[in-house]
C-alpha cells in the first residue's frame, strides 16, 4: 500500500497515495514496548494493554493524526496493533484513527483540533466516548477489550 507523509494542519500526517477499500491493512505499529511510568505528553505512544504501550518507531507509525471522525481504526491482539481502514479512503485523504479508541488509563486528555464536523473537542479515554460512537467503534471492532471492560454500565449521553 502506498502511503504518503507530508504537512498537514497537524504539523505531518500520513495520506493515502491510492485507493484503500474498507478493512484493509495500513499499517502495523512497531516499536519498543513501554510501562505506563515510561509515558508523558510528549511522548509517542499507543495504548495496547492496562500498562502497555508500543512506543515510537521512527517509522510511519508515529505519524497518523487523531480525528473525531475517523477512516481508520486500531484493531489490537494480544502485543500486535494494525490500523485498518474502516471505510473507503481516497487517494490524498488524511488517514487518522479516533486516539480515545485505545486510550484507558484514565488520566490523559489533550485538546482536540482534528477539524471535523464532529469533533469533541476533547480527546480522552475511550470509556467517556459519547455512547452513538461507542456504539459505533463496538460494532466497527476498534475498542479493544481493556477500553470496553473499562466503561461504567448503564446509559450514557
Amino acid at each position: 500500500m502506498k502511503l504518503a507523509v507530508r504537512e498537514c494542519a497537524h504539523g505531518r500526517g500520513v495520506f493515502a497515495a491510492e485507493p484503500i477499500h474498507a478493512d484493509a491493512l495500513i499499517a502495523r505499529f512497531s516499536g519498543p514496548f513501554l510501562r505506563y511510568a515510561e509515558t508523558s505528553a510528549e511522548t509517542y505512544a499507543l495504548q495496547i494493554g492496562p500498562d502497555l504501550y508500543i512506543g515510537e518507531s521512527g517509522g510511519v507509525d508515529d505519524l497518523f493524526n487523531h480525528s473525531c471522525d475517523p477512516n481508520a481504526g486500531v484493531r489490537i491482539s494480544g502485543t500486535a496493533a494494525e490500523l485498518r481502514s474502516i471505510r473507503d479512503i481516497v487517494p490524498g485523504e488524511e488517514i487518522a484513527f479516533d486516539y480515545s479508541t485505545t486510550l484507558g488509563e484514565g488520566d490523559f486528555t489533550m485538546p482536540c483540533r482534528c477539524g471535523s464536523p464532529a469533533c469533541r473537542g476533547l480527546i480522552g479515554d475511550g470509556r467517556d466516548l459519547p455512547q452513538p460512537v461507542w456504539e459505533r467503534y463496538l460494532e466497527l471492532g476498534i475498542l479493544p477489550d481493556y477500553v470496553v471492560q473499562s466503561r461504567p454500565r448503564g446509559p450514557r449521553a
